[in-house]
């Protein structure tokens, strides 16, 4: 469990969509066991694991030969925030990869720019159909398109084949639609027949384009 499985690459942990890469962290080794991160610090192994939701952020470290450790549990979808200072203040940790992470300290993070309103607009039914379907981001990332009640779709992400949890889409137009969950758009380009042949994700100031695959 607490062996070296994959080694990571990613330019950052998330979000799972994004390609980058790099070999920054080769140094401390860092890598996947199974369920677990793991890397090398000057103290000997560490494993650790994060968790989130929306809503809540979580965290989990262990200092192996030292036998010391920290769990830390938030109720806010900003607590990440915390997470550097704590480890820090209370464990001395200066070791957790923050940057690969992506977790900024909360006196450090710029000014958040207040969430955009939707309103949900009503649109014919039977124009859903044609968004129904699989789109490829990469060959390891595919987002599904399925019909919910009344005007609304969801949408579900699976990576090498594991799904995410589904969240559903209401409609701001005939073919852009919102998550009702998350701060992400989605825009469906179509043919002459209204059947989608691309789906755009509009997420974190960046547009992810899909191909429809099926």
């Amino acid at each position: 469990m607490l062996s070296p499985q994959v080694q990571i690459f990613s330019k950052h942990e998330f979000p799972s969509l994004a390609t980058e890469t790099t070999d920054e962290n080769k140094g401390i080794r860092l890598s996947y066991g199974l369920g677990w991160g793991l890397y090398w610090s000057p103290l000997g192994k560490v494993f650790f694991k994060e968790g989130h939701t929306d809503g809540f952020r979580n965290y989990v470290v262990c200092f192996d030969k030292q036998r010391t450790g920290m769990v830390i549990l938030t109720n806010s979808s900003n607590g990440e925030g915390i997470f550097e200072y704590l480890l820090e203040t209370l464990l001395g940790d200066t070791y957790t990869p923050i940057e690969w992470e992506e977790y900024t300290p909360y006196d450090k993070l710029p000014p958040r720019p207040p969430l955009v309103v939707h309103k949900e607009v009503a649109i014919d039914p039977k124009s859903l159909d044609g968004y129904v379907g699989r789109y490829m981001f990469t060959p390891d990332v595919v987002l599904t398109i399925t019909r919910a009640e009344r005007t609304h779709l969801f949408v579900q992400e699976f990576v090498r084949g594991s799904g995410e949890p589904k969240q559903e889409l209401a409609p701001e137009g005939d073919r852009r639609f919102f998550s009702t969950t998350a701060d992400d758009e989605y825009t469906f380009e179509v043919d002459g027949h209204g059947r989608a042949t691309k789906m755009v994700l509009h997420t974190d100031g960046r547009d992810l384009s899909m191909k429809r695959i099926d």
